[in-house]
C-alpha cells in the first residue's frame, strides 16, 4: 500500500537571511531542504515568517524555484507572536495570537507538520493542531554565553523555555543531555538524535594547481600550513590556539609554517585581530580568510598539516567531519559532543594548556608516521556519517 505524502511546512527564514553563504545552521538547513524535496513521502512548503532577507534569490541559486516557488506559505505574524521575552512582548503576543489564531489556524490545517531548523515555533502553530518537529543543535547561549550577545542569550532561553513541539531533533548525545539538563518536563520519546553530515565535495583529491591558486589568494605564503575553520567566537578558543602557535614556533624555530584561520567576523574578531598585532615577529604567519566559499574550502582542508579545532563547546562539530572526510589529520578538544564525531580517529587535546597544545602541533608536524594514520583512520570514521543518513532519519521520524 502505498503511503500518503505528508504535506510538510518548512521554516526557510535562515535561509532567506543567509541561504547564500552561511554556515552551520543555515547549512544544515540547506541540506535538509534540497534533500527533503526529493523524498518521494514528503510534499514541502517553504513557509516564511517575516520579510527579511531574499528567499527567492536563494531558490534560484539552488535551482529550486521551479519545484518551490509556487508553493510559499507566507504568515508574517507569526514571527511576531514568538517574541515574548519581556512583559510588552508576551502581551502583544498573546494579543497577535488571539487576532491571527482563527485566520492562520485554517491554513496550517491544511498541512501535516511543521519543521523548524532553529527558529522558535509560535503559539499559533502549537495551538494548530499541526504537528511540530525542532532541531536543537545546541545550548550554546545558555550554558557556554561568554561571546553571545546578551539578547539573544535572552531570547533564546525564552525560545527553548516555551518550546512544546511534538519531536525534537538534537544532532548528538551531548546535546540531548544539555537539552533535558534545562528543559526538566522533555520527554526523551519525543527526541531524536540524528547525526549531521559533511557534503559529498569534502573528498580527497590531487588538484595542486587549484591549491596553489587558493595559497596565493588567500596570501599564505608558506609551503605548510595549520588550518582552523570556524566563526570567530570566544568559543572558538582561538587566543588559546593563536599562544600555543606562537610557543610552537618559538620552540621549533620553523619557518615555513603557518596558521590559517577560515571563518566569518562574529563577536570576538577584533579581540583576534589586535591579539595578531601584537604578535609582530609572526604576523605574517598567522592568516585570518574571513569567509571561505564552501567549494574551496575541502583542498584548503587537504592541503593543511592538521586541522586543529580546539572549541570549548559544540553540539557537534561539523568542521571536524569534513576534514576527516577529506582525510586530513584532526587535533580537537575532548570536551562536549566532539569525541562523538571524532571516535578514535582524532588526536585529543584539553583545549586549556597551551603546552599540550604545542605538543600536538609539534606531534601532527613531526611525526609522519602518526599523521599518515590519522588521516586513514579519519577516513575510515568519515564514513559512518552522511547527509544521506540524516535526511533519511528525518524523513522516517516526520512521516511517523
Amino acid at each position: 500500500m502505498k503511503m500518503r505524502k505528508i504535506k510538510l511546512l518548512f521554516d526557510v527564514e535562515q535561509l532567506a537571511t543567509d541561504g547564500l553563504k552561511g554556515t552551520g545552521i543555515v547549512r544544515v538547513a540547506d541540506v535538509l531542504l534540497q534533500g527533503l524535496v526529493q523524498k518521494e513521502g514528503i510534499d514541502v512548503y517553504p513557509i516564511i515568517t517575516s520579510k527579511r532577507g531574499d528567499f527567492d534569490a536563494y531558490l534560484k541559486a539552488k535551482g529550486l524555484d521551479t519545484l518551490l516557488q509556487d508553493k510559499i506559505v507566507y504568515l508574517p505574524k507569526l514571527k511576531a507572536t514568538t517574541k515574548q521575552v519581556h512583559w510588552y512582548q508576551k502581551i502583544r503576543s498573546f494579543l497577535l495570537t488571539k487576532w491571527y489564531l482563527r485566520k492562520y489556524k485554517k491554513t496550517l490545517n491544511g498541512y501535516d507538520a511543521y519543521l523548524s531548523l532553529f527558529s522558535p515555533i509560535s503559539p499559533i502553530v502549537y495551538q494548530s493542531g499541526i504537528k511540530t518537529y525542532m532541531f536543537i543543535h545546541d545550548l550554546i547561549p545558555i550554558y557556554y554565553p561568554k561571546g553571545c550577545c546578551p539578547k539573544f542569550v535572552e531570547k533564546f532561553t525564552s525560545w527553548i523555555k516555551n518550546a512544546k513541539a511534538d519531536g525534537y531533533f538534537c544532532v548528538s548525545s551531548a546535546t540531548i543531555k544539555d537539552f533535558l539538563r534545562f528543559k526538566k518536563e522533555g520527554k526523551k520519546k519525543k527526541i531524536f538524535k540524528v547525526y549531521l553530515g559533511a557534503s559529498d565535495y569534502f573528498k580527497p583529491t590531487k588538484d595542486k594547481a587549484f591549491l596553489n591558486a587558493l595559497k596565493e589568494k588567500y596570501h599564505i605564503q608558506t609551503k605548510n600550513y595549520f588550518l582552523a575553520v570556524s566563526e570567530i567566537t570566544a568559543r572558538k578558543n582561538l587566543p588559546h590556539l593563536l599562544k600555543s602557535f606562537v610557543s610552537f614556533l618559538d620552540k621549533t624555530k620553523l619557518e615555513d609554517v603557518s596558521l590559517v584561520l577560515v571563518g566569518p567576523k562574529r563577536e570576538g574578531y577584533e579581540e583576534l585581530t589586535n591579539q595578531i598585532k601584537e604578535l609582530s615577529k609572526y604576523q605574517e604567519k598567522i592568516i585570518q580568510t574571513g569567509f571561505v566559499d564552501e567549494k574551496e574550502l575541502p583542498l584548503l582542508y587537504q592541503g593543511a598539516v592538521a586541522f586543529i579545532y580546539p572549541s570549548l563547546y559544540e553540539g557537534f562539530g561539523l568542521p571536524i567531519l569534513e576534514a576527516m572526510q577529506v582525510g586530513t589529520p584532526v587535533i580537537t578538544a575532548d570536551n562536549t559532543s566532539l569525541p562523538e564525531v571524532g571516535g578514535d580517529a582524532v588526536y585529543y587535546i584539553t583545549g586549556t594548556d597551551e603546552k599540550e597544545t604545542r605538543l600536538a602541533l609539534e606531534k601532527l608536524y613531526f611525526d609522519k608516521n602518526l599523521n599518515h594514520h590519522l588521516r586513514q583512520k579519519g577516513l575510515k570514521r568519515a564514513q559512518k556519517f552522511s547527509w544521506e543518513k540524516t535526511i533519511n532519519q528525518v524523513a522516517l521520524k516526520l512521516q511517523n
